[in-house]
């Protein structure tokens, strides 16, 4: 089993995007609100009623996003909020009919704070309405009037808007997602040996840093199994350093088939691996170092016609609550060394 890290990339946009929701927010309550009030001051009250309450939208916005974090919802309140003053402005005409000019912010913002797939809906939703205003006759539709050339020059132009602002997220979007993965793929390569394809030493670190505070939460065992392939450098120097490498790769291949899903086998350095095992006791660990001995004993690793006979010596260790890895991993080498200064092909301590 492998640990996949934190993917820093994603966590670094969800900051800039918690951001930008709080700025837009706070320029969006400025704007309006200084706007609201300067309508009311010239005794235009439903615009400027209009403009407070979108004011307020975006004060519930910020205080969304800053006490619950909820990017969704804030940046569904502040399009909303968007939508529905644009809809009143268009309807209403604003101050000498220049309303429908605010319109043109709309489809950046909205493609900008909810993403190409929510910008997009929403949108359609706003441009039908918008239509639905200055298309249809009557004055349920429209408290204004508009030239016909300008209502349709009006139409393309925002929906040439809307297009190239679909353009822009998509691309960026697209290019995003590959530096994410691209990001995610080195973070990976940088937590894995690439010989046997375990995780190398970093990757085991960090599995017990996240296994260790598990621990201490639901205070179940932590064990850790220190393995080492007795004689390699016989294998090396009689058959060369290839078949060495095959050796390793088969026995991490073997090692694997013999864990659990939550356990981890790393490559701790050269001929040694390191086996952690949460959940587990010292005498349960006793038990997986005697399975991998048996297995080993049964069947050998067959490598370009040859027949390797191979053994392991293991030293066993489990974690103290509060203990350091180093503390631990000591305590296995010297149970290694003691295996090895017996006769190898065994574990220490015995426990069995």
């Amino acid at each position: 089993m492998s640990t996949t890290p934190p993917n820093t990339g994603i966590h670094d946009e969800s900051i800039r995007h918690a951001f930008v929701l709080r700025l837009f927010s706070i320029v969006g309550l400025s704007l309006t609100g200084a706007m609201g009030i300067l309508a009311l001051a010239n005794a235009t009250y439903t615009l400027g009623f209009s403009l407070l309450v979108a004011s307020f939208s975006y004060l519930v916005a910020f205080v969304v996003q800053t006490k619950t974090h909820n990017a969704i919802l804030a940046s569904s309140i502040i399009a909303c909020s968007l939508y529905s003053l644009m809809i009143y402005l268009v309807y209403a005409g604003g101050v000498a009919n220049t309303g429908p000019l605010w319109v043109f912010i709309v489809a950046p913002v909205s493609m900008f704070i909810q993403g190409l797939k929510r910008g997009l809906i929403g949108l359609s939703i706003f441009s039908l309405i918008i239509v639905l205003i200055m298309f249809v006759p009557g004055e349920f539709f429209s408290n204004e009037s508009y030239e016909p050339e300008f209502k349709l020059r009006f139409i393309l132009s925002f929906l040439t808007v809307i297009f190239l602002s679909a353009c822009y997220e998509y691309s960026r979007e697209k290019s995003q997602n590959h530096t994410l993965q691209l990001s995610k793929q080195y973070e990976q390569l940088a937590l894995t040996d690439q010989l046997t394809q375990l995780a190398n030493r970093r990757g085991a670190f960090n599995k017990i840093e996240i296994e260790q505070a598990r621990m201490a939460r639901s205070k179940e065992p932590l064990s850790l199994i220190l393995c080492d392939v007795d004689h390699f450098k016989k294998i090396n120097d009689d058959y060369g350093h290839l078949t060495g490498d095959a050796v390793l790769i088969k026995l991490a291949e073997r090692f694997k088939s013999l864990v659990r899903g939550q356990d981890m086998v790393a490559r701790w350095g050269g001929e040694e691996f390191l086996f952690i095992l949460p959940g587990t006791s010292v005498e349960n660990a006793a038990l997986v170092a005697q399975k991998i001995h048996d297995a080993l004993a049964q069947e050998k690793i067959v490598h370009q016609g040859r027949e390797l006979t191979i053994t392991v010596s293991m030293g066993v260790v489990e974690m103290q609550v509060g203990g350091t890895v180093d503390t631990a991993i000591n305590c296995a080498d010297k149970y290694l060394y003691q295996a090895k200064n017996s006769g190898r092909n065994q574990t220490f301590p015995k426990l069995l």
